[in-house]
C-alpha cells in the first residue's frame, strides 16, 4: 500500500471483511489494510441467519454473501416438531472471499497473511517482527478471546458436507433435531441441504467446558448419516467450532461500564467485542449490522469517533442481552444436562413472529414474560438461586478462587 491506509483491520475473519467490504463500498477514497495470522481470508467456514435477522435495508447488498436461501426451516424435539415459516439463509467463507474480491483488485483492500501483531492501540499496530504500523482507525477483529469478567458456555459442533449417491430427500434445513441422544448437555443435529445431493450435518452440543473431542463428535455425524440412509456418500468438507455462550458480564467490565472507556483502546468488533447472539452463538447479524454503522460513520467523515462509538455500541450490546444471559443461566445451570433440550422445547411452542423477534435481538417486555411464563421447563429453586447475575458472578469468582488455593 503506498500510502498510510485509513484503516487497518487485524483479524480476516467474518467481522473484518464484512466491515472492510461495506467501509470501500461506501468510500470510494478510503483505504483499508487487513492483517490475518493464517495463510488464507475468512477461514472455512459456514454462518447461516434467519433472513429476518436482517434489516430490509441491507438484504439487497448481502445477496452476494448469501450462497442458499430456504423459505422455511424445521425443528424437532422428543414431543413437539415444528416448521417455521421464517426464510433461512447461509454464506460461507466462499462467498465472503468474493465479496471483498473487487476491492482486493482495486488494490484498495490489501491483506498482509501469516502476519501476527503483538501490540495494537487505536491508531497503530507493531507486528511480531516489530514492523509499526500507522492508520487513522485500528480495529481488533482477532476472533475470540477469554475475558475473567465474561462467564461462559460454550456451543461446540463438528459439521460435514457430504455429496450423497442417491437423494438425500431433505427439502427443509433442520435447525435443531434434539431427538438425538442428550450427552451431557443439550445436543442437537443441524442440517442443511445445498442440493438434492449435498448436504451440511453437524452435530452440536451446549456443555460448561470448552474442550471439544473432535473425533469423538465427528463419529456422532457419521452415525446420524448412517441412521437417515445417506450412507453411501463422500466428504467434501468438515468444520468445527467452539463458540462462546455468555452466562453472565459483570458491571465493571472495561467494555461495559462508560467510565472506562478511553480513546486510545483499539476497539474490538466481531465475537472478540462480545458482538455474537448470547443464546445463539450466532455472530453474522452483529458483524453485518456493525460493519453498516461503522460504514456510515466513515461515510459521514467520523473515522477518528469510531472508538467511542464502537465502545458505546458495545455498552448497548451488553445492556439488551440482559435477559438472553438469563437464559442462559437456566439452560447450563438449573437444567439437569440431560434434560436441557425441554428448555429448547418449551420455546418453540411460542408464536413465530416472538422467535423472530428473539433471534435479531428485539424482544420485548411482553416477549420476555411469554418466555417466562407458565411451568417452567427447570426446577423452581434452581431457577431462582441463578436468577441474579450479580449473585451468580459472586459464587463463580469464590468458585474460581477454591480452585486456585486448591491447587496451590
Amino acid at each position: 500500500m503506498d500510502k498510510i491506509p485509513d484503516m487497518i483491520i487485524v483479524g480476516a475473519g467474518l467481522s473484518g471483511l464484512l466491515t472492510a467490504w461495506r467501509c470501500l463500498d461506501v468510500k470510494p477514497d478510503l483505504t483499508v489494510l487487513v492483517i490475518e495470522a493464517s495463510d488464507h481470508i475468512a477461514g472455512d467456514h459456514t454462518w447461516s441467519f434467519n433472513l429476518t435477522d436482517v434489516d430490509e435495508s441491507l438484504r439487497e447488498w448481502i445477496k452476494p454473501f448469501i450462497a442458499y436461501q430456504w423459505p422455511r426451516y424445521d425443528v424437532k424435539f422428543p414431543k413437539r416438531e415444528r416448521t417455521l415459516e421464517i426464510p433461512y439463509c447461509t454464506g460461507n467463507s466462499e462467498t465472503l472471499r468474493a465479496c471483498v474480491a473487487p476491492h482486493l483488485e482495486s488494490g484498495r483492500l490489501q491483506i498482509m497473511l501469516e502476519t501476527k501483531v503483538t501490540t495494537l492501540n487505536a491508531e497503530r499496530v507493531i507486528l511480531e517482527n516489530e514492523e509499526m504500523l500507522e492508520a487513522a482507525c485500528v480495529l481488533d477483529a482477532r476472533g475470540f478471546a477469554p475475558n475473567e469478567n465474561v462467564f461462559l458456555g460454550y456451543q461446540k459442533f463438528v459439521g460435514k458436507v457430504i455429496k450423497t449417491k442417491q437423494p438425500h430427500g431433505l427439502i427443509n434445513p433442520i435447525i435443531m433435531d434434539a431427538t438425538v441422544k442428550q450427552l451431557g448437555g443439550y445436543r442437537f443435529v443441524y442440517c442443511l441441504p445445498f442440493t438434492e445431493h449435498e448436504i451440511l450435518v453437524e452435530d452440536t452440543y451446549y456443555t460448561d467446558g470448552s474442550e471439544l473431542s473432535e473425533g469423538e463428535v465427528s463419529a456422532r455425524v457419521d452415525d446420524y448419516i448412517e441412521a437417515h440412509g445417506w450412507g453411501d456418500h463422500e466428504v467434501v468438507r468438515q468444520e468445527k467450532g467452539i463458540l462462546p455462550i455468555t452466562l453472565a458480564v459483570d458491571a465493571e467490565y472495561p467494555i461495559y461500564n462508560k467510565k472506562t472507556i478511553y480513546l486510545d483502546d483499539v476497539q474490538q468488533i466481531g465475537i472478540r467485542g462480545g458482538f455474537y447472539h448470547a443464546v445463539t452463538g450466532y455472530s453474522f447479524p452483529s458483524a453485518l449490522m456493525m460493519a453498516y454503522e461503522i460504514a456510515a460513520e466513515i461515510y459521514d467523515g467520523d473515522i477518528e469517533m469510531l472508538p467511542s462509538f464502537i465502545a458505546a455500541s458495545q455498552n448497548s450490546h451488553w445492556d439488551n442481552e440482559h435477559f438472553f444471559r438469563l437464559l442462559n443461566r437456566m439452560l447450563f445451570r438449573a437444567a439437569e444436562p440431560e434434560k436441557r433440550y425441554k428448555v429448547l422445547e418449551r420455546f418453540y411452542k411460542l408464536p413465530e413472529d416472538l422467535i423472530e423477534r428473539f433471534y435479531w435481538g428485539g424482544l420485548t417486555e411482553n416477549d420476555k414474560a411469554r418466555i417466562l411464563i407458565g411451568k417452567p421447563p427447570v426446577p423452581v429453586t434452581k431457577a431462582l438461586y441463578n436468577f441474579s447475575e450479580k449473585a451468580f458472578i459472586k459464587r463463580e469468582r469464590a468458585q474460581r478462587e477454591r480452585k486456585v488455593r486448591d491447587k496451590a
